[in-house]
């Protein structure tokens, strides 16, 4: 085989994929996560004279086992001043969570900017634009951890006998925040009347894990306060515990709204104080809800010529 023949059959097998870029357009790499995702923002032109129409396409999907609600797309980048009249917001409404137990997917749903008008550009010039889509929605993550209390006695049999209390890992829904908290694998007590009752420290870690990718906690519709990236959270103590506060970490007896460090972490610490100690041992769960509401951004290209 010659190596011109060779060339020639590369380009038959690129031509047909050229075509397809040049019809559906550009668009970035979706976002791929938990929650709700573009899965697709596209013009259905990538390129245009001035004056002609176009029409820009977003899907949308949810790939968490929370139902998204409040979902919102504004459109930026583009004006109407140059675009003609079209409106930057449109409201999704709410989207199913994945079941994961039957294998059900998420809900998708796709919406359209039609109908948009080119600028006007000058006879034998072109301009790019990058119109930029941003996906907001309100959701929750719950984590749950067990914590096991154990009688000072039971404890001393268990170390004699040479068997152990392991932890238990933290489990939490699929969002875009994850959860760990971390505390001992048991917490020892005393059931005897009039000891002090135990304190123990517990630290909750809340992670955004589409950080790297620029999505992000934003201000809800309704807000908390000042915070630019704010999350409500509830803490519910395990059976037979509750809140103290001694001045040093924070007060979980209540609700707390943090502020994720630059959008990225923030860190709990709260003090847990055994009420009813059991009396050889008992495991509760430590509950964590979390509120916030998350935005994820996409781009597409136009390019429009002048006439």
């Amino acid at each position: 085989m010659s190596k011109i023949n060779f060339i020639d059959k590369r380009l038959l097998i690129l031509l047909p994929l050229c075509l397809v870029v040049l019809v559906s357009g550009c668009t970035n790499t979706p976002v791929t996560g938990n929650g709700v995702q573009i899965t697709n923002f596209v013009s259905d032109f990538p390129q245009v004279r001035s004056g002609e129409e176009v029409n820009l396409l977003l899907e949308v999907q949810n790939t968490g086992t929370v139902r998204a609600t409040n979902v919102r797309a504004e459109l930026t980048g583009i004006t109407t001043a140059d675009w003609g009249t079209f409106s930057p917001v449109i409201e999704i409404g709410d989207l199913l969570a994945a079941d994961t137990e039957v294998g059900t997917p998420g809900e998708k749903r796709s919406v359209q900017w039609t109908r948009l008008s080119a600028p006007y550009h000058a006879k034998g010039t072109e301009f790019p634009y990058t119109p930029q889509v941003r996906v907001s929605y309100d959701y929750t993550t719950t984590a749950q951890k067990p914590i096991t209390v154990v009688d000072r006695n039971e404890l001393r049999r268990i170390i004699a006998a040479r068997e152990t209390l392991p932890g238990k890992e933290t489990t939490y829904t699929s969002g875009p925040l994850t959860v760990q908290i971390t505390t001992g694998n048991y917490v020892q007590s005393s059931s005897q009347f009039g000891n002090t009752y135990d304190i123990f420290p517990v630290n909750i870690h809340i992670e955004n894990s589409q950080f790297t990718s620029g999505s992000t906690v934003v201000p809800p519709l309704i807000g908390f306060g000042a915070e630019s990236y704010p999350v409500l959270v509830t803490i519910n103590p395990p059976t037979g515990t509750n809140f103290v506060y001694s001045g040093y970490g924070q007060d979980c007896s209540r609700f707390v709204v943090v502020d994720l460090f630059q959008g990225r972490t923030v860190d709990i610490t709260c003090e847990l104080e055994v009420t009813s100690p059991p009396t050889i041992k008992q495991e509760g769960l430590l509950m964590v809800d979390l509120e916030y509401r998350y935005a994820i951004d996409s781009t597409t290209s136009i390019k429009v010529i002048g006439t």
